[in-house]
């Protein structure tokens, strides 16, 4: 028996392969199910990977200096092959920390350096990509990248469109035919998983950065007005839920059709940053911002603290934050302050007005307060939650929540309009919708006919 017909087989004896119906974080059913992740707990599994890839890197015939795994399964192959063929390690960590050096990418190269990208499985190389990414602006050169499973499913030729080639120990059709030739599985099984991959070919989400309104000229802004054209979408779904575990798997299902994800993170039961950074992953992955609708209230000292410390961590993930400015412009100030920690983008929405019955916000010396503030701090501060139009720059937008298409109010006190009326009548720039997509049958669609029904009457309205 060959060695890679014996790898496959080791693989396959401790399910690294699993074969029935499996929901992938896409919502789609999938055939098969890879998960390589248990080859760290079968330590000569985990050497043999490692060797297959070092035999790709001794006949690849690749100059490079450094290697770099990317997190988090293939950093264990790689720190085999760095220690048992002393070869240079480089560390990409997921998002910088706020203390210390501060670094994405640990470890010693130099400028110009070339460094070759180890991962385990590459499906759309988005993983791959975004390594590369992180290395690049470190100064490195990344040209080459090597896999132990290709699924075969545009992952290459998404890679070559970055000028990345792709390596591999394995192609999943070489898995399969390993495993109908040594009886694992039958042809139809083998042959109900070609037909998926091959009808479901990933294509990397495309973000254009060009921008016509001058007006916009801060990272945040300019990040969510590129989502609202892009995607067609200037609808935010309010994820009032109590499990991030739901909120993830809804995310994955109609991320597509939004351009913002409103979440409570202290309702949350099942809350930790490991999933927080699932969340996190998929809104970049579908293009759409996460708002934490904190709701901020406090003296700047312990607002800040409440941004980036205690068990939320909300600057780390956070894109936005809501913020009363009922304690003055110093809350504000301090947000701003302890975002510039952040290596990402941030900004807040200030909340002007609200949606529930009798809301003592609604006053107008307390409305152009807001408005000052946000003028003061127009950085930091990229629109508002109001219910009505608040200035006539197209600078700050203006986010209305309490839409739905036939309700018009609860029983405690929040009152709804439909998504004319918010755009149309209160000067709406993104339309919040919760419980009219949260309690729907099918949300799919319903989130589907609220980001028609929403754009089309911002289109309507030549607000774009």
């Amino acid at each position: 028996m060959g060695a890679i017909d014996q790898l496959i087989l080791q693989l396959f004896d401790i399910e690294a392969f699993k074969f029935g119906s499996f929901k992938l974080k896409s919502g789609i059913q999938s055939p098969i199910y890879i998960d390589l992740r248990v080859i760290i707990s079968y330590p000569d599994i985990l050497r043999s990977v490692a060797n297959h890839m070092n035999n790709i890197l001794q006949n690849s015939n690749v100059s490079f200096n450094e290697i770099c795994g990317v997190p988090y399964t293939a950093l264990p192959i790689a720190s085999i092959i760095c220690v048992d063929y002393k070869r240079p390690m480089l560390l990409r960590r997921k998002e910088a920390k706020n203390y210390g050096t501060k670094k994405i990418i640990e470890g010693k190269f130099r400028p110009n350096d070339r460094c070759i990208i180890i991962e385990d499985i590459v499906t759309t190389g988005s993983s791959v990509i975004e390594t590369a990414e992180s290395l690049w602006a470190e100064g490195l050169q990344v040209t080459d990248a090597i896999v132990l499973i290709d699924r075969e499913q545009h992952g290459e030729k998404n890679l070559q469109e970055k000028n990345i080639r792709l390596h591999r120990v394995l192609k999943i059709s070489e898995v399969l035919d390993c495993l109908v030739r040594h009886g694992k599985i039958t042809e139809e099984v083998s042959k109900n998983v070609s037909e998926f991959i091959h009808g479901n070919q990933m294509q990397l989400p495309t973000l254009k950065i060009e921008i016509e309104d001058k007006n916009i000229s801060i990272p945040i802004r300019q990040r969510f007005q590129t989502i609202i054209k892009e995607k067609k979408s200037n609808l935010c779904l309010s994820a009032d839920l109590t499990s991030l575990d739901e909120i993830i798997e809804l995310s994955n299902l109609i991320g597509k059709n939004i351009c913002m994800l409103k979440i409570h993170c202290d309702i949350l039961t099942d809350f930790s940053m490991d999933k927080i950074q699932e969340l996190k992953d998929v809104s970049r992955r579908l293009n759409f911002l996460l708002l934490e609708d904190r709701k901020f209230a406090d003296i700047g000292n312990t607002v800040a603290l409440q941004y980036t410390k205690g068990l939320f961590q909300i600057a780390e993930w956070a894109d936005l934050v809501t913020v009363h400015v009922l304690p003055g412009e110093g809350i504000v100030q301090a947000l701003e302050q302890a975002a510039q920690t952040i290596n990402e983008s941030r900004g807040c929405l200030l909340i002007a007005q609200m949606s529930s019955k009798g809301a003592l916000t609604n006053n107008e010396d307390y409305v152009n307060g807001v408005i000052k503030c946000a003028e003061k701090y127009s950085d930091f501060v990229i629109g508002f939650i109001s219910q009505s139009r608040l200035t006539t720059s197209d600078k700050y937008l203006h986010c209305t929540p309490g839409v739905h298409l036939t309700n018009t109010g609860d029983q405690l006190g929040q009152q709804y309009v439909t998504p004319r009326q918010a755009i149309d009548g209160r000067g709406a720039d993104i339309v919040i919708v919760g419980r009219a997509i949260l309690d729907s049958i099918n949300r799919v669609k319903t989130a589907e006919a609220y980001q028609q029904e929403c754009y089309q009457v911002y289109e309507e309205l030549r607000k774009i």
